[in-house]
């Protein structure tokens, strides 16, 4: 399958950016007066009938005050690219957390085992 068939489907991002304008109360006017578009053409980038550029999503996804990562993972769209960097510190970090967390448990009981030398 070739990238460019592959990353067509932005249907369920397009909706995500619809439900968060929803939840936030916010116009297709408002928003097509944000980023300088009308209404109808604001309408035509979240029903999918114009390519979504770049820097319209991050504008909209500033508009709405979320970050367009999570945007883009919620939508899916990510879920064929490896992990990125950040991700790959924190399951590091969580695992490290975790390693430490039974240390200090055994030293918790170690310690609460230690006849008293009085």
């Amino acid at each position: 399958m070739s990238n460019k068939i592959k990353f067509k489907d932005i249907s369920h991002l397009l909706y995500l950016l619809r439900n968060n304008r929803e939840m936030a109360n916010q116009k297709q006017t408002n928003m097509g007066r944000e980023i300088g578009v009308r209404q109808k053409q604001y309408s035509h980038i979240e029903s999918g009938n114009v390519v979504l550029k770049l820097q319209v999503f991050l504008q909209i996804a500033d508009i709405l005050k979320i970050h367009p990562s999570d945007l883009l993972e919620q939508s899916g769209l990510l879920n064929d690219f490896p992990p990125c960097e950040k991700t790959n510190t924190i399951n590091r970090l969580e695992s490290e957390i975790a390693v430490l967390k039974t240390q200090n448990k055994l030293l918790n009981y170690i310690s609460d085992n230690i006849p008293d030398k009085k």
